[in-house]
Parts: structure tokens; sequence; C-alpha cells
């Protein structure tokens, strides 16, 4: 697992179920699709393109990487229906390629920065 470069997210809350297009327009943020990354929370199928980040609870320091979704048991490039894991020490985002999927009240958001350093 490595580090996400210091930068590349803002981080946050999400206050009621919004869409991701509207809270990010919202925020006074550019919408991009692909840019978001929401706070997973409820079982659903999860895609294999979509990238999945871990953030240490207790640091805040956010991880990326194939060994993330390793430790949500999703293999690399497979689609898999998964429950939120008991994984006590990270709080688990997944990518999201749509505009109006619904954020929920009470959750995180990371938003990747336009021009973040690669």
């Amino acid at each position: 697992m490595r580090a996400v470069k210091p930068g590349r997210f803002q981080i946050l809350e999400v206050d009621n179920e919004i869409s991701i297009k509207a809270f990010v327009l919202e925020n006074g943020l550019a919408f991009k699709t692909g840019r978001g990354f929401y706070e997973f929370t409820k079982t659903e199928t999860i895609q294999g393109k979509k990238e999945i980040v871990l953030m240490e609870r207790s640091t805040g320091d956010l991880f990326e990487g194939e060994a993330a979704r390793e430790m949500l048991g999703l293999p690399m490039g497979e689609t898999v229906r998964i429950k939120p894991s008991n994984l006590e020490k990270y709080a688990v985002f997944v990518q999201s390629t749509s505009a109006n999927r619904k954020l929920m009240g009470g959750t995180r958001f990371l938003y990747e920065v336009e021009d973040w350093d690669r």
C-alpha cells in the first residue's frame, strides 16, 4: 500500500443527502466525473476499474494502490458485491464515475484537486 501524495484530495463533510455533482458545485469546486470518492457505508457492487482509497482513522493518512483493494477482498479488475467490512483501522472511499450518485449525510467525501502534483 502506498501513501497518497499530499495535496491530492480535499476532504469534505457531507451534511445531508445530495448528488455528487450538486455537492461539488455547492462547495465552490469544478465538477469533473471520476474525481470524487464517496465513503463506503453500505453493501454494494464495486467495479474492478474503480480506485479505492483508505483513510487511517487514527491519523487521517490516505493510502491507495492494489493493496487497498486486496484488504477489502477486491481483486484487481474484478467487479465484486461486498459489505462494508470491519476494517477498524481504516475508512474506505470508492471512486465514483457518476454525477448523480447520492452522498449520504454524516459521511465524508474526497475530491481530487484539479492541479495536484502527480
